[in-house]
């Protein structure tokens, strides 16, 4: 059971506290895997004690990662009691523990494509710039802030600045935050996990949980094996999910490679150097150090291409143009800030320091410690590297002036507190999200695949870091897509659901469905989920579930002109997803103040009464049903702008929502989906 071991006699039908007394457990404490010397230092070997303090909650979340942190704001927005526990001391996951501060998003980022408490999220931030470092009066005054000027994303931030933000952010009266907490054990009894016990590392003491409703968002599903529902690792055949790109036989092993993520500065003199690892020829003859990539022309990429260290291009971000490495993932450009600012930094964290030689799911302690040491050292080496041997643009080799900033990840070694896991154990759940459900290739329409029970959106390319495994990297443009709710779902019921990564998506998949701000939608959704299914006492409807995330600002139709601060974004949303809201075949705008056609308000009607036709149907319809009336010459006039007098009222059965609005037409699309929904407007 990997990161856990245990020693001790199984006994059958007796409570958890007499099995645990007869056992000691042994776990990691990634945050203390050393870089070099024996890696068995950062085992634990916990013996359960006579006694253990209690606390009970409503909802237990394990991982105070995206998608916890949007756990927990959502199921305390709805009172009820949260423990969040994170096993290192830095909240944030991703974003700031495992070092990737410059953020994986989408184009659509500024204005739509991401939830409500994601974009406060961003726009913290960016005020806490504006309150604790001296800006530049040009950079000050950008509404659209990026410290470090970084091109692969808009917002590129020191890691520091997001766990000062997301600490503020879950300052809230009914959530407790137990950092430097992992859960090691977990007494389910049958359809229900009745405690968990989590061990303390600071204190070294044992805490026992008892939770009503148990979500895991940790970065590599750890709680799947210890509350006994069924996952999958590694890849999958092509027999099984019939994705183009899929295998042709499974493959446990097949898992993305793993990272841990440095900081360097860009200096005017030759740093210290850095400490050449024992090992460095043979890591360097294993990941091919380099700044070539290779971008695959068979999916309509460049190629091969070789990047430069320094430079700046025009900055768009997401663009996915390659220029210069250093420039690509920059926390702080000097030129943003005024005199005594600091030196540019920059996050390293690039394809070739990638660790694919082995996977750190399901191993043993002390098997996993040594993965993890190597996969540092890998780092490591990548540095020296860097520093000493790289081709040097001009001629010469090595950058010298490039200088660890080991307080920027808060660690002696410099490398991030946890490494960036890419792919997590993935729960088997009631559905699942396959390549072909999202691809450009199998697609052909703005959206992907449409999913009813949509609980939130993504967009991100299905991209593939190599396992270690024979298995090549890929990326695959997506449509922009949907989170559907069964893929959240246990196959049996348990009171429990996944909060990141680990939800039921595939091998492929996971490629689009890591990233910060789609993890941030799982876990706001799972949150959502918990809270309904704990106030209702059962699993919740879809609609429910739709209807909360909806008021929460959480997008669950993909729109790219509709922010979550719209007055009738949760209407509009609802509308979308139901088939009322007229749509743009050709593009993802929601155009909320356009005027809704007859033919449009005819195929709404239709549709709010259990029909989705297309146009001429649901025209044929609204006629032969009298809800709407041609003219004396028997033209429907679709084309015109429609009126509320428009539809035949006194037919309609059951009857429509009351009409709250003073105007008669012509309608505007928001107007339809408040009036249809019932949502009303901000």
């Amino acid at each position: 059971m990997g990161r856990y071991s245990r020693i001790g006699s199984p006994l059958l039908c007796i409570s958890l506290t007499s099995v645990l007394a007869a056992q000691q457990y042994t776990i990691v404490d990634i945050q203390k895997v050393p870089i070099a010397g024996n890696a068995e230092e950062a085992l634990v070997r916990i013996s359960f004690p006579p006694r253990v303090r209690e606390i009970s909650c409503d909802v237990l979340i394990a991982g105070a990662g995206m998608g916890g942190i949007g756990a927990a704001l959502a199921a305390s927005a709805r009172g009820h009691s949260v423990c969040l526990t994170e096993e290192t001391d830095w909240v944030g996951g991703q974003a700031t523990a495992a070092g990737v501060s410059a953020l994986d998003e989408n184009r659509f980022i500024e204005f739509a494509g991401g939830t409500r408490t994601y974009r406060e999220f961003r726009g913290r931030i960016r005020d806490w710039y504006r309150q604790n470092r001296k800006l530049t009066p040009e950079a000050a005054s950008w509404e659209n802030l990026n410290p470090g000027s970084c091109y692969v994303s808009p917002l590129c931030f020191e890691p520091k600045a997001g766990v000062d933000v997301l600490q503020q952010m879950l300052a809230r009266p009914r959530l407790q935050l137990f950092l430097r907490t992992q859960i090691f054990a977990i007494d389910r009894r049958g359809a229900v996990i009745d405690s968990a016990l989590a061990w303390q590392f600071d204190r070294r003491e044992v805490l026992r949980f008892r939770p009503r409703f148990v979500l895991d968002s940790t970065e590599m599903g750890d709680l799947l094996p210890l509350a006994k529902v069924p996952y999958v690792l590694g890849s999958e055949a092509k027999s099984q999910t019939g994705e183009p790109d899929a295998a042709a036989e499974p493959n446990p092993a097949c898992v993305q490679s793993f990272t841990y993520p440095f900081a360097v500065e860009h200096g005017a003199a030759a740093a210290a150097p850095t400490l050449k690892p024992p090992d460095y020829d043979r890591i360097v003859a294993r990941q091919g150090f380099s700044l070539r990539t290779y971008y695959p022309p068979e999916f309509g990429w460049r190629g091969w291409f070789q990047y430069g260290m320094f430079g700046d291009d025009p900055p768009i971000p997401n663009n996915m143009s390659p220029g210069p490495f250093f420039s690509w993932r920059r926390l702080l450009a000097a030129a943003n800030f005024t005199s005594g600012a600091p030196q540019d930094v920059a996050l390293i964290n690039w394809p070739h320091q990638d660790y694919a030689a082995e996977s750190p799911l399901d191993r043993a302690p002390e098997d996993l410690a040594r993965i993890l040491q190597r996969a540092k050292q890998t780092s490591q080496a990548f540095l020296y590297c860097m520093q000493n041997d790289l081709p040097r643009d001009g001629g010469g080799r090595g950058y010298p002036e490039l200088r660890l900033r080991a307080d920027v990840m808060d660690t002696a070694d410099g490398m991030s507190k946890y490494p960036y896991i890419r792919e997590s154990r993935r729960m088997i759940a009631r559905g699942s999200v396959a390549e072909q459900d999202i691809v450009e290739d199998t697609q052909p329409g703005p959206r992907a695949r449409l999913f009813e029970d949509s609980v939130g959106t993504g967009y991100y390319m299905v991209d593939i870091h190599p396992c270690g495994a024979n298995e090549t990297g890929r990326m695959r443009m997506p449509r922009p897509f949907q989170i559907p709710m069964a893929a959240l779902l246990p196959r049996e019921p348990l009171n429990f659901l996944p909060a990141g990564k680990n939800l039921g998506v595939t091998h492929l998949t996971n490629g689009a469905f890591r990233l910060h701000p789609v993890e941030w939608n799982i876990g706001e959704a799972a949150g959502a989920i918990a809270s309904l299914w704990l106030e209702r006492g059962a699993l919740p409807s879809a609609g429910e579930v739709q209807g909360q995330l909806a008021r929460l600002g959480v997008p669950l139709f993909w729109f790219d002109d509709l922010a979550p601060d719209h007055p009738a974004f949760a209407a509009i949303q609802l509308a979308a997803i139901r088939g009322l809201y007229p749509l743009d075949d050709a593009g993802l705008h929601a155009s909320p103040d356009a005027p809704v056609t007859r033919a449009e308000a005819a195929a709404a009607l239709a549709a709010y009464y259990g029909k989705r036709l297309d146009k001429k149907a649901s025209i044929e319809l609204v006629l032969s049903e009298g809800w709407m009336a041609a003219d004396h010459r028997n033209w429907f006039h679709p084309d015109l702008p429609f009126y509320w007098t428009d539809w035949r009222e006194e037919k309609l059965r059951p009857p429509l929502p009351p009409l709250r609005f003073h105007r008669t037409g012509p309608v505007r699309r928001w107007e339809l989906a408040s009036r249809l929904t019932g949502a009303g407007v901000k």
